[in-house]
């Protein structure tokens, strides 16, 4: 059932992996201006100082979280900075998310139960441990799904005390599908706390292109997907929406139906049978 397809190289992929949800790729594409923003907002904490905050923001599919997770990569390889994701879909209340900002730290916290004065005061204490030969100067709080985070006002007038309290500093870098003028902030936390906007606009339809090119090129074997094919790709995106995770998707549902069709090419008519 699964090792005649493999077994006879019947099959249009050299490296599906590729077109999946867990590709990081060595360079994000046309976000190097993105990029640099949010590792100058950062670069502070390589001085135990206090950084300007990140608030990434734009459409789903602009390339938020592949940018950000670069930066956080290029942080562990060349910084003492220690980078935490927290996804505030699962963590969406200010207790559960400084609960699991502590268990990231190195403290053996209860999932529950902890009043937050006394999760403060721990995170207070632990931030400046050292562990090992190399403890971390700071911290780079990645807060995805920052939309469906509870109390997001409070939380960041935590983060802003504890950075009175501590040597070792923390800095938020938030991503939001909503622009920052949408998300209730209340006026204290504007005001108090520094915030960088940085928007990741919707790709256009050649951007796209160039994207699932370079995909296309290790995901496939040579000669199976013609840049017609990936041209158009980029243009049925483009037309609902733009979202360069749904485009990648379909460039490999592509390769798929190629598959389980015995063909040996991702042809123009596949991708018409698909669209409509």
């Amino acid at each position: 059932m699964f090792k005649d397809r493999t077994s006879n190289n019947a099959t249009v992929f050299q490296s599906e992996s590729v077109l999946t949800s867990e590709h990081q790729p060595e360079e994000p594409f046309n976000r190097d201006s993105e990029i640099q923003k949010i590792a100058d907002a950062l670069r502070p904490l390589t001085d135990q100082v206090e950084p300007v905050n990140v608030l990434a923001y734009g459409p789903a599919g602009t390339g938020k979280t592949t940018c950000i997770e670069h930066v956080s990569n290029r942080l562990k390889d060349e910084t003492s900075i220690k980078p935490i994701s927290i996804n505030c879909w699962q963590y969406n209340t200010r207790p559960s998310l400084l609960t699991q900002l502590l268990i990231e730290l190195g403290y053996p916290a209860p999932r529950k139960g902890k009043p937050i004065d006394e999760l403060l005061n721990k995170l207070e204490e632990w931030a400046d441990k050292s562990r090992g030969l190399r403890a971390p100067k700071g911290y780079a709080i990645i807060l995805d799904e920052f939309d469906q985070l509870k109390q997001k006002s409070e939380v960041i007038y935590d983060i802003q005390r504890l950075n009175r309290e501590v040597k070792s500093k923390f800095g938020l870098v938030m991503i939001s599908n909503q622009q920052p003028s949408r998300l209730q902030l209340n006026r204290r936390s504007r005001s108090r706390v520094q915030i960088e906007g940085i928007e990741f606009p919707t790709y256009t339809a050649e951007q796209l292109t160039q994207i699932l090119k370079q995909r296309a090129e290790q995901a496939f074997y040579p000669g199976t997907v013609d840049e017609d094919v990936i041209r158009k790709v980029a243009e049925a995106a483009v037309r609902d929406g733009g979202d360069c995770r749904r485009a990648i998707h379909l460039l490999r549902r592509l390769g798929r139906e190629a598959d389980n069709n015995g063909l040996t090419e991702v042809s123009q008519e596949l991708l018409d049978q698909i669209l409509t």
